[in-house]
């Protein structure tokens, strides 16, 4: 029996085993892995077969518990199934199996380790071996530290591998003496190997080969020292559940440690370089990070590519490492590609250190109930599942549309966006019609899997998940984008839980702008549900209830905030504004003429008080004078209030940004104020017109090309206008002469 310590997903590891394997020449494989996906091991040398893929074993009464067991190129747990089924010998996963450490995972929580300490305890005692040596070496971490060490070593693989056994065996024994012990579930993963390890020697093995985490290796070379009645004694009792294994697609980026994925890796595109080249693997990197780059139109040369590679292989010498690392690569690659930015290097790290590189899995008739649903569902919709990008143009008062869009909207509530809704242009608006772009990613095969946890089906999942949401945000903008989402979804039966929680939230809000955000997708939904004659009488009230806080408290808000926060307002504002217009086509219960009045005075508060910012004052004025509250004549006055010397002009331009914020019509339809804004400019000092021009030209630049070219024909005096003034300004003489003698006051 050989005993191979391995690093998962190391490319050291799976380089070395190859070559082990091919000179000890076993007549059984046992692998790391779980017993339940045994029978799926003879699909891993698949023509479709294409890794990154994982393992994925679950139990279909309870799909909370499941486990994903991802495999690369570079695994050496996949190059010891290959090479067991290319030379036909036995292959078996010899871990404690999913069906006994599912229930074992559940007790965790209330486990006890030996000498009486507890979990918490213990883990609060327990020091990861591998970082101390990493440490000790003077690299940053393990994984850096065993690159180097055992992954880049080109000595004999057999002694590279009983180096690691005997490494493992000193830490264990370290780490007993110092009084930190094993899980429980460790304990019994390591005896279940040893029991599979025991029952190939009865059925006549000779030359095994054991493959496992290197931790384990003395655990299970130690095979003859422990007792088959001790292993039979520790297993004793567990209890274990049904479980069923399916192949699914993976990604390097859910295979890497940023993913959260326990036994990930640093740089999985990386480590599949050192897998395929290992001598040539510094420069294949650097030469991939150029192509990068260039296709995004940054200039790297040759010469740059050389002297990356140069500067890597110093820094690798100054660290006394034989070949460079990682973290050697992207220091030189930020220094000479990037010019020490650092937007080129998340390039990099994107494409040449983690890699969008996913997986495919070949056909099979065992797998995820969920996508299995979802098949039949677009099978019913006449939808098909695709990486082919489709364009959607739906009519919902046709059944097979109708199915399209629910299904769309219910797998879109599993945050898997399979399909993306459009806005709809021309004749065909309205709730009657949606647009959508289709197009199914690999990776939503991931996704959908996990979602699994929530539901066999795509409508049982949609609802639980939604009701998961709805239970878990204290977020009232969440809360009202969900409405339109289970309305279009037809999943009426969670309303009344939405219903419910949007009106705990929405009571204790205090934040007027978020109320104020939730009142537009709240009236969209009520459109949506009274074209379809669904009862919505809670959300009438929800929305009674809002808008007149709105009201009342957005004038406050509105005054001493910056800039930035302005133009959230303005966009508030605006937002609020066109759902009250629509909110204007309901019924009495709605009050919208009590609306017009609530807000007509939250406007004329905004646009008359000194302390609100310049931004939404402006919009308060175009909006009073759009919906004929301000007439023509009040609003010249304002304009030249606001735009007057005694005003800063910057002032003055943000307010007059709010107040032509949408359109500049109303400057060609009522030349009067064309020529207060003409005439403003005209007065203006050079410097203070050269410090303004920015915000006006982002102002202008907004209008549609036909506005702006008859804005230039009136700045011309093209069009023969006559000038006409929209206010008539006399001075009162008997009023001013009332005034003079307290002017002479304070000038004298």
């Amino acid at each position: 029996m050989q005993i191979f310590g391995i690093r998962h997903h190391g490319p050291g590891s799976a380089q070395q085993l190859k070559i082990a394997l091919e000179n000890y020449q076993p007549d059984i494989l046992l692998v790391e892995g779980p017993p339940d996906g045994e029978a799926l091991l003879k699909s891993v040398a698949h023509p479709e077969m294409q890794p990154p893929v994982a393992m994925l074993v679950y139990n279909p009464s309870n799909l909370s518990q499941a486990s994903f067991f991802p495999f690369a190129e570079f695994s050496p747990e996949w190059q010891a199934i290959l090479h067991g089924l290319k030379e036909k010998i036995a292959v078996r996963f010899m871990d404690l199996p999913m069906e006994r450490q599912f229930l074992l995972k559940e007790e965790r929580a209330q486990e006890l380790h030996f000498f009486d300490k507890t979990v918490e305890e213990n883990e609060l005692l327990r020091l990861d071996p591998f970082s101390r040596l990493a440490k000790l070496a003077g690299f940053s971490d393990p994984e850096r530290w065993w690159e180097a060490t055992i992954e880049r070593q080109n000595q004999n693989p057999e002694a590279i591998f009983q180096s690691i056994l005997e490494l493992m065996t000193a830490l264990r024994e370290d780490k007993f003496a110092a009084g930190q012990f094993e899980t429980r579930e460790t304990l019994l993963r390591e005896a279940w190997m040893r029991q599979t390890i025991r029952q190939a020697k009865n059925e006549g093995f000779q030359k095994i080969a054991v493959i496992c985490g290197a931790w384990h290796s003395p655990a299970l070379a130690g095979i003859d020292k422990i007792k088959t009645t001790a292993d039979v004694a520790i297993l004793k009792g567990l209890k274990k559940v049904k479980t069923v294994a399916v192949w699914a697609p993976w990604s390097f980026d859910r295979l890497s440690i940023s993913s959260g994925y326990a036994a990930g890796v640093l740089a999985p595109m990386w480590y599949r370089l050192l897998f395929a080249d290992r001598e040539n693997a510094t420069t294949n990197w650097f030469v991939g990070a150029a192509q990068v780059l260039r296709k995004k139109d940054f200039a790297v040369s040759p010469g740059h590519v050389i002297e990356a590679i140069r500067l890597a292989d110093a820094l690798a010498k100054i660290r006394f490492t034989e070949f460079p690392g990682i973290e050697e690569l992207r220091e030189s690659a930020k220094t000479v590609l990037c010019e020490g930015s650092e937007k080129p290097l998340e390039l990099i790290d994107s494409q040449m250190v983690i890699g969008e590189i996913l997986g495919q899995v070949p056909p099979s008739k065992d797998i995820a109930p969920l996508k299995s649903d979802l098949e039949k569902e677009a099978k019913s919709a006449r939808l098909e599942i695709s990486s082919r990008e489709q364009k959607l143009e739906l009519d919902l008062r046709k059944p097979t549309d109708l199915l399209k869009s629910k299904l769309l909207h219910r797998v879109n509530l599993l945050k898997i966006f399979w399909g993306k809704e459009l806005s709809v242009q021309g004749q065909k608006q309205g709730s009657f019609h949606e647009n959508w772009t289709v197009k199914w990613l690999p990776d939503f095969e991931i996704q959908l899997i996990e979602m699994s946890v929530w539901g066999n089906s795509i409508l049982d999942a949609a609802s639980r998940f939604s009701i998961h949401k709805i239970r878990e945000t204290e977020d009232l903008p969440d809360l009202t984008g969900l409405i339109s989402s289970v309305l279009k979804a037809d999943l009426p039966e969670i309303l009344p839980d939405l219903m419910r929680k949007l009106q705990s939230v929405a009571a204790v809000s205090k934040d007027v702008l978020s109320l104020a955000d939730a009142v537009l997708p709240l009236a969209s939904a009520l459109r949506y549900g009274s074209a379809r004659k669904i009862k919505l009488d809670i959300l009438e009230k929800l929305i009674a209830q809002i808008v007149p806080r709105v009201c009342v408290q957005l004038p406050s808000a509105c005054c001493g905030v910056d800039e930035d926060l302005a133009e959230t307002i303005l966009k508030t504002v605006v937002n609020f504004n066109r759902a009250l217009a629509m909110l204007s086509s309901f019924g009495d219960a709605l009050e919208p003429n009590g609306f017009d009045e609530n807000w007509r005075g939250c406007l004329v508060q905004i646009c008359e008080n000194q302390l609100v910012a310049p931004l939404p004052a402006g919009l308060a004025a175009r909006f009073l004078f759009d919906k004929n509250f301000s007439d023509a004549e009040k609003t010249g006055n304002l304009i030249q209030f606001r735009l007057s010397h005694l005003a800063e002009p910057l002032d003055g331009a943000r307010w007059l940004e709010g107040f032509l914020h949408g359109s500049g019509l109303l400057l060609i339809h009522h030349p009067g104020l064309w020529q207060i804004l003409d005439a403003w400019l005209s007065e203006l000092d050079f410097e203070i017109f050269r410090e303004i021009l920015p915000l006006l030209r982002r102002t202008f630049s907004k209008f549609e090309p036909a506005e702006r070219q008859k804005m230039l024909d009136l700045a011309k005096n093209q069009l023969g206008l006559t000038a006409r003034k929209t206010v008539d300004f006399q001075i009162n003489e008997a009023q001013a002469a009332e005034v003079l003698p307290f002017l002479k006051l304070i000038f004298s």
